[in-house]
């Protein structure tokens, strides 16, 4: 009798996003006089990375942003406290290969929500631990953002790089 072999990715099963280990950077484009380019947490989420088909929840602290200009990171925590509980949160089904990540989905916060497809590279290091690092964009569409200068904004383009370690489940 033959014995089959388990073909698939060693990325496979069931993993838990580390919190407070992984890290997502947000760049825009210019809005106005200025771009923003901030970094916030990762703080939770999940995978399920099977053969047939892959799903993946991520949470980021939006409450915890930093832009590195210390004028503009108090409007930015009002604006983000003001219409969400802080936390941004994509869920997205998609593939995971040995070399390849894809996931279509949405991320929302609060009552705003879009399309993101996060798209990016697994790290091996062997035994229960992985890295992943992720791109994406997201546009977000007539929005109104209570800053100074910036009421009625026709379209914000949203630049998403991260890391997240994970820790098998």
């Amino acid at each position: 009798m033959a014995t089959s072999k388990k073909t698939g990715s060693a990325h496979h099963g069931q993993w838990t996003v580390v919190a407070r280990e992984g890290h997502i950077n947000l760049k825009t484009n210019r809005i106005g006089i200025f771009t923003i380019d901030a970094t916030a947490p990762i703080v939770g989420g999940e995978a399920d990375w099977q053969a047939g088909q892959a799903t993946l929840k991520l949470e980021v602290g939006i409450n915890e942003v930093k832009t590195g200009n210390r004028l503009l990171d108090p409007e930015v925590h009002a604006l983000v406290n003001s219409g969400s509980d802080g936390v941004l949160t994509f869920a997205g089904t998609g593939h995971v290969t040995d070399s390849e990540v894809r996931f279509e989905g949405k991320a929302w916060a609060g009552n705003v929500e879009v399309p993101l497809v996060l798209t990016g590279e697994p790290q091996d290091f062997g035994g229960e631990e992985r890295d992943v690092t992720i791109d994406g964009t997201a546009t977000f569409e007539d929005i109104h953002l209570p800053l100074p200068g910036f009421s009625n904004v026709k379209s914000i383009d949203v630049h998403i790089r991260g890391l997240l370690k994970l820790m098998r489940a």
